[in-house]
């Protein structure tokens, strides 16, 4: 994890607590999305053979 990663988890992780269950939940999707995606191009890119 790099050191811009860290300070957006910190930051989150102070807030988070001040959040409503709303607010919680839409962070929550908005993370297993982008996760989703990082799968997705990982998986499309082509596999080097050697």
């Amino acid at each position: 994890m790099g050191d811009e990663e860290k300070r957006i988890a910190k930051a989150v992780a102070k807030s988070i607590s001040k959040m409503s269950e709303f607010e919680k939940g839409y962070i929550l999707g908005i993370a297993e999305s982008k996760v989703e995606d990082k799968k997705k191009k990982t998986e499309d890119k082509p596999k080097k053979t050697g």
